[in-house]
């Protein structure tokens, strides 16, 4: 079954700040503000577009014993027997080096001895049931 990642409205806030910044950067500025506007626009037009990108190729898809995880050109499985922990986890801040979600609200996958990995599936509590179901020894931490 394939779950698509969550998407926060704080993803919004990060991407429109900077745009917004340099148009009143540019209207409040007595130089040509032509120079000054389209150059970073255009570089927030490049980022928005490769953002939507990596939204819509975002999933966790549970195959059997498997747990695929894709994100644009990365993909990463993962076998739910190797998985020992899942985590709640509400905070923005994430200490992970890998995090393939779009939402400060997700699970954090502790795997083999020191992997972790954190996903922002849409339906959390579905997919830990699926997971669950294959693999009953995983430990929930709330």
């Amino acid at each position: 079954m394939k779950f698509k990642s969550a998407f926060s409205t704080y993803n919004i806030i990060i991407l429109l700040l900077p745009a917004l910044l340099v148009l009143l950067i540019g209207i409040f500025t007595e130089e040509d503000s032509q120079l000054i506007i389209f150059p970073p626009l255009g570089i927030f037009a490049l980022l928005l577009v490769i953002f939507t990108l990596l939204y819509f190729t975002t999933n966790y898809e549970i195959q059997k014993d498997i747990l695929i995880i894709s994100m644009f050109f990365y993909k990463t499985k993962i076998k739910i027997s190797e998985i020992n922990v899942l985590k709640h986890s509400n905070s923005i801040i994430k200490t992970n080096l890998y995090k393939p979600g779009f939402h400060h609200k997700g699970i954090e996958i502790l795997y083999h001895k020191y992997d972790d990995i954190f996903i922002s599936p849409e339906n959390r509590d579905q997919f830990i049931a699926q997971l669950l179901e294959i693999n009953p020894n995983i430990e929930i931490k709330k």
